[in-house]
């Protein structure tokens, strides 16, 4: 439930600021899941997490000669771009849209995704020609499985002639060689699952990896990061902020932020910073069976 504020409150500082830096330590990382609703300034407290790192020099020195970098996943480019900006485009920070992200974790391994995608394939078309038996013949449904079962087949008998493969996450991704945004998401769900050196790489070139708007982030992704979380818990540090009730799409988490490991942390916002009292009211009224 939040409190009633003035907008001139978002000037000041507020402790979960401070209790969230804690968590950021390099020698005894926390993980952790901020609950806190529209308005009470959840990308405020991200950033000023990511200033105080700068202010800590030894921080920054001793990132940077690992080859390391605090990753920070958010899910539109414009919020990409503010977050940037207001930590003056330090490359100590590496921001990003989740898709971007993933892509430039696998793009390297062209092997692995081939291999992915020929599995991925096979079974697709297996389950479509499953269902076209038993389907209704000359009905639409049918028709578009008939055209889909063609167009897998023909791209799997293609895969061999593909010598790398593309992706563009701001683009359409039609042609021969590319994937699309469903098939990185996947992807990269799967390698982390299941491959414990892409675990290892992720951990190792990102630390501190905080996720804007988690709630949005696809269910297979969280659950992979979860499971890294797990097993580097001891030199990883996975920070989630958001708000179930601000869900938008469907593939998310549903349970995200509830049956959390003991050992994360809980930390949470009840100032709304923008609204006015009168709003903030009916906010409550709505929220209530969630916040209680």
């Amino acid at each position: 439930m939040q409190n009633n504020a003035t907008i001139d409150d978002d000037h000041v500082d507020d402790p979960v600021d401070d209790e969230i830096h804690t968590y950021l330590n390099l020698d005894k990382p926390k993980s952790f899941f901020l609950f806190a609703g529209a308005g009470s300034g959840k990308t405020k407290s991200l950033v000023e997490a990511l200033k105080k790192v700068q202010k800590q020099k030894e921080s920054g020195l001793r990132l940077r000669l690992h080859g390391q970098r605090i990753a920070v996943i958010t899910y539109t480019n414009a919020a990409c771009d503010e977050i940037k900006r207001r930590i003056d485009f330090d490359p100590l920070f590496s921001v990003s849209t989740i898709h971007s992200f993933v892509w430039e974790l696998i793009k390297c391994y062209q092997t692995d995704i081939k291999q992915w995608l020929q599995i991925n394939l096979k079974a697709e078309i297996v389950d479509l020609e499953d269902k076209q038996r038993k389907g209704r013949a000359g009905t639409k449904a049918a028709m578009d499985r008939e055209n889909s079962i063609k167009a897998k087949t023909n791209r799997l008998e293609n895969l061999g002639k593909i010598k790398r493969f593309t992706y563009n996450p701001n683009g359409e991704n039609t042609s021969r060689d590319s994937l699309n945004h469903s098939e990185v998401i996947s992807i990269g769900s799967d390698f982390l699952t299941d491959k414990p050196l892409m675990q290892n790489i992720l951990t190792r070139k990102f630390p501190i990896l905080l996720i804007d708007e988690s709630q949005d982030a696809n269910k297979l992704l969280m659950d992979a990061f979860f499971k890294v979380q797990k097993e580097y818990s001891s030199s990883f540090s996975l920070g989630l902020f958001g708000d179930m009730m601000q869900r938008i799409y469907a593939d998310g988490k549903i349970d995200l932020g509830e049956n959390l490991p003991e050992d994360w942390a809980k930390p949470a916002k009840k100032m709304n910073h923008r609204c006015p009292h009168r709003i903030i009211k009916l906010i409550n009224k709505i929220r209530f069976e969630v916040d209680g």
